[in-house]
């Protein structure tokens, strides 16, 4: 569905857009790879200062790889605002400018609340190859316990001398 900027001028009481995307592949992202199951409405209206507005309400599940595996993590979310289109980028707001599908305005409300970093809960598989392997940071640190250090290496070789 596009939103033609032209036809949110001048409306009488308020334009209402459904949103309903089963799913969404968003290019050129390493934080998010698409949407899913998207649903909900963006509504324009005009305020009583004579003001473009939009509010909208929308839930669905982003999906982002997970920062150790690459995965896929479902990540559910659900977002309400209300907040004035501007047409400016320099202004603040809820920017429109021009025509716009209404995935450009769903991702545009959506890519603040993508996480940067997000770790799946299941247990993990970590990788391996031929000598090299990756490991928790649990793991590691259980391995080095028994490890002495190397700076103190020298005493462990001294013997002490009895004097008589």
């Amino acid at each position: 569905m596009k939103i033609y900027l032209k036809d949110l001028f001048n409306i009488a009481d308020e334009k209402c857009y459904p949103v309903n995307i089963v799913s969404y592949e968003v290019q050129d992202n390493v934080f998010l790879r698409r949407l899913e199951n998207v649903t909900g409405e963006i509504v324009f209206y005009y305020d009583a200062a004579d003001e473009l507005r939009v509010s909208y309400h929308i839930e669905g599940d982003m999906v982002c790889p997970c920062a150790i595996s690459l995965e896929d993590v479902y990540v559910p979310f659900d977002l309400s605002d209300d907040d004035k289109v501007i047409h400016d980028p320099q202004e603040e707001g809820f920017l429109l400018d021009g025509d716009r599908q209404i995935e450009d305005i769903l991702l545009y409300i959506v890519m603040p609340e993508v996480p940067i970093k997000v770790v799946k809960t299941e247990k993990i598989e970590y990788s391996r190859g031929d000598g090299w392997s990756f490991v928790s940071e649990e793991d590691y640190e259980a391995s080095r316990k028994d490890e002495i250090d190397p700076r103190l290496q020298k005493l462990k070789e001294y013997r002490f001398e009895e004097d008589d």
